[in-house]
């Protein structure tokens, strides 16, 4: 099979190739495996050697290529003495390369006209033959042969020609492993492989997905099914067990599948290997060359052949000790064998959630529950199964919910299979798709049917009982703890028993209260609290990164780390992408930090759907959103805070209302809440809300070594944004004492985090009190003109440039774009960029 691949670099061999060519003649012998390059380094040769070249090739079933080499050296075919007529031919025509592509199908009289040639070569004669690793003796014997082989690409070569492939994206090493094993290592494989991907987005991704459904090519099929017709019919039953098994099988194995035992057997084996065929990839196991040649294997089999042989593969891997169930269920599946099939599947998905491989299981079971005709208790038990492996980490959460939701409606009698399955159903509409209304309507009505089942009762329980989330007053969800903890003693299931220390846990935290179990879930809560923590215990799983990264992405917007911020956030949405109340916390970021640099519109529309979104939870991103919220009412919040006590976690909303209520002349009110938020949280572990204590009793009763107090505070914390947001209170309470300056040393702070829009705010007050606000100094002024950089942003934007891109080509953040398109909108007059075109 002739294949090339422009992309795969052979600088050694082309340059052995080149020194044999430079000589006065020789025979140059180019030996490697079908679609390892042999032909291509011909040509790459034939185009740097200033020589005729001369290329022909032998066939199979006997097809000769001698009549076109005759007729090129002017040889009569029917002349006696053939031989030394091509050598006087040869003579007449050099300097000349002969090739002569894959010799191993050459027919005898063929390889007895290369052997003469080559004992007598003519000077500025070159013959260049390639063959097959494979091939037994070719007797070419003569002093001037030289040899090249070609190898296989490592991974190395392989991510190389995938990158020249993709147009420079490079894939990551494990990748370009993993397309290594699939192709063998072989060019015209990778190839294959790496057409079926369109270079995007999803590049890593697209690159699997072509691993999986890539089909071979004809050429390769039909050279594959030219080569099995050549070996004798145990040799072919031995290549297409080792194809319907996919993975290299020990001797043993190919014989149960294929049927055969003994010499017969092994000279099958034997023959596969000789032939290439087979190839032995580790001592012992033997499997085809790349993927693509066992799909070509495939492909040839009729399909009743096929069903019978994967039937003989699914009862030969029973046989294995510990069984491999995913294989057993994959080949009972596909031969038809359905209660085999089902029951290895489950015993595979059971087997994927103790290992952590979830989306597998999740696909196990899907398939399984595809099946419409099981008992429903099989059903609901499945479906719980999958219930379970979605809550943990699945990426298919929301076809779980369809499933869920589908099988529940198969059966109305309540028992404690439907209030198991209902339990999964309401914790991933409660915790995944953030419906946390309907969530704990399937949770309250899971705990009537559980009876007979106390270690999910305390899960629903537990689930219903954080108080971060539901309208119910947190005695009630106190008293729903303590019965979670006293069903809890009564489970030994692992689930469960996890599932409500973590509860209990977020329980506790959302009060202030100490506790230090791990996971994302509550690091979260603890950087709510102000709690240094460290995220290298919160889990591996999808979600729980995606928690721990909001979580992150909160902290840094605190600490003014903002220079990497917008590229935190993208990191972060890409991984809660699918989790609606993860993207309510990083909307919430999104939304303060745009106000804070100046986007007032755009970041007040973002905090107003969050706080649509989080009403009935989660609380403190809910309280967060309406204390930054301009125009916000903070009451029916801070009632909630108070009937929860959720003081700890949600200290903005606190701030917030003590400065309105000052604002608005309230101060007996002003006071009374200080009073209860100070008392609050005392005694409770949670930096962040001492810290705000002690803000609001700065502004209800103003002292300066109060406001002092505050920024050490919140300094202590690395909480830089909070450190100027105290200062301007204090600003604002000495300038009505007459004292500007320290508003207007705010006001730059601001500026120097990148917080414009808090900047102007501080000048705005500064300006209504009668004292001159200067902005930033250093930058020279353009009016209503546009400045060099702004008419840069404006024209690449005119050509429809995007936000993003524009930052990339100019090699600045994406916030810094936004401000120059907003500064040129305005200076312009235009509310659109088809508009800037014009005027630039």
């Amino acid at each position: 099979m002739n294949a090339t691949c422009t992309e795969a670099r052979r600088d050694r061999e082309l340059n052995s190739l080149e020194t044999a060519l430079s000589r006065r003649s020789g025979l140059i012998l180019v030996v490697g495996e079908s679609g390892v390059g042999k032909s291509h380094l011909l040509r790459q040769a034939a185009a740097r050697h200033p020589v005729p070249w001369f290329f022909t090739q032998c066939l199979p079933a006997g097809a000769t290529p001698l009549a076109a080499l005759l007729e090129v050296l002017g040889v009569d075919p029917r002349t006696a003495d053939r031989r030394a007529a091509v050598l006087k031919g040869l003579n007449g025509l050099n300097p000349i390369v002969l090739a002569i592509e894959d010799l191993q199908w050459a027919d005898p009289e063929t390889l007895r006209l290369v052997r003469f040639i080559a004992a007598r070569m003519p000077a500025g004669v070159h013959v260049v033959v390639t063959c097959r690793p494979e091939v037994g003796e070719l007797g070419l014997l003569t002093e001037r042969l030289t040899e090249v082989r070609l190898a296989p690409l490592d991974a190395a070569e392989v991510q190389a020609v995938a990158a020249r492939h993709l147009g420079g994206r490079v894939l990551p090493i494990a990748l370009a492993e993993e397309l290594t094993r699939h192709s063998g290592g072989l060019p015209f494989a990778v190839l294959e492989f790496l057409r079926a991907v369109r270079p995007g987005p999803t590049i890593e991704t697209d690159v699997r997905r072509a691993l999986v459904e890539t089909q071979p090519p004809v050429a390769l099929r039909a050279a594959l099914g030219i080569r099995m017709r050549e070996v004798p019919e145990s040799c072919r039953h031995v290549v297409r067990a080792a194809a319907v098994l996919t993975t290299a099988a020990p001797e043993y194995l190919l014989g149960t599948v294929s049927g055969l035992t003994g010499p017969t057997l092994t000279a099958a084996i034997d023959h596969a290997l000789t032939t290439g065929l087979l190839q032995e990839q580790r001592p012992g196991l033997y499997d085809h060359r790349h993927t693509l040649a066992r799909r070509a294997v495939l492909t040839m089999l009729p399909p009743d052949e096929l069903r019978r042989l994967h039937r003989q593969a699914a009862r030969a891997l029973t046989s294995i000790t510990p069984p491999p169930h995913a294989r057993i269920a994959e080949h009972a599946r596909r031969g038809g064998l359905i209660g085999t099939w089902l029951t290895h599947a489950e015993l595979a998905a059971d087997h994927a959630v103790a290992t952590g491989n979830l989306l597998t299981a999740a696909e196990q079971l899907t398939a399984m529950l595809d099946v419409k005709a099981l008992p429903w208790s099989d059903r609901a038990r499945l479906a719980t199964k999958l219930g379970r492996a979605a809550l943990a980490d699945s990426e298919s959460w929301d076809d779980a919910i369809v499933v869920l939701t589908e099988v529940l409606a198969e059966s109305d009698i309540p028992g404690v299979t439907r209030g198991r399955l209902r339990l999964m159903l309401g914790l991933l509409l409660h915790d995944r798709a953030g419906d946390i209304r309907a969530g704990r309507r399937e949770l309250s009505a899971a705990i009537h049917e559980l009876d007979g089942d106390p270690g999910s009762i305390a899960w629903a329980l537990t689930a219903l009982a954080v108080p971060t989330y539901g309208s119910e007053a947190l005695t009630q969800q106190r008293a729903w703890l303590r019965q979670a903890r006293s069903f809890a003693y009564e489970t030994v299931d692992p689930g469960p028993r996890l599932a409500v220390r973590t509860n209990e846990a977020r329980f506790r935290l959302a009060l202030g209260e100490p506790d230090q179990v791990a996971g994302a879930e509550a690091a979260s809560a603890r950087t709510w609290l102000g709690q240094r923590q460290s995220f290298g215990d919160t889990g591996s799983g999808r979600y729980q990164r995606a928690v721990a990264a909001a979580a992150q992405v909160r902290v840094a917007f605190a600490a003014a780390d903002w220079a990497t911020l917008e590229e935190r956030l993208l990191r972060a949405r890409a991984l809660a992408a699918g989790l609606p109340l993860v993207v309510a916390e990083l909307d919430l970021i999104d939304g303060r930090h745009r106000l804070a640099r100046g986007d007032i519109a755009a970041g007040k529309a973002i905090l107003e759907s969050v706080i649509a979104r989080t009403s009935l939870g989660p609380f403190q991103v809910h309280a967060a959103a309406v204390a930054a919220c301009p125009d916000a009412s903070w009451t029916s919040c801070l009632d909630v805070v108070r009937r929860k006590s959720l003081w700890a976690g949600c200290s903005d909303l606190v701030v917030t209302a003590c400065t309105s209520l000052v604002a608005n002349g309230r101060w007996e009110e002003a006071a009374r809440l200080a009073d209860e938020f100070i008392e609050a949280v005392a005694d409770l572990n949670a930096p962040a809300a001492a810290a705000a204590a002690t803000l609001v009793d700065a502004v209800v009763r103003p002292e300066l070594p109060v406001f002092g107090q505050v920024s050490a505070q919140y300094g202590a914390l690395g909480w830089k944004y909070y450190e100027c947001v105290a200062r301007e209170q204090l600003g604002r309470y000495l300038l009505s004492q007459g004292d500007a300056e320290v508003l207007r040393t705010t006001a730059r702070a601001y500026d120097a985090l990148g917080a414009r829009g808090d900047g102007e705010r501080c000048r705005s007050v500064l300006r209504a009190a009668g004292f001159a606000a200067p902005r930033k100094r250093g930058r020279r002024g353009y009016n209503n003109k546009l400045s060099p950089r702004e008419l840069e942003v404006a024209r690449l934007a005119a050509q429809g440039l995007t936000n993003r891109e524009i930052a990339g080509r100019l090699k600045l953040s994406v916030s810094t774009i936004e401000d120059h398109i907003t500064s040129t909108f305005r200076k312009l007059g235009v509310a659109r960029r088809s508009a800037l075109g014009p005027l630039l």
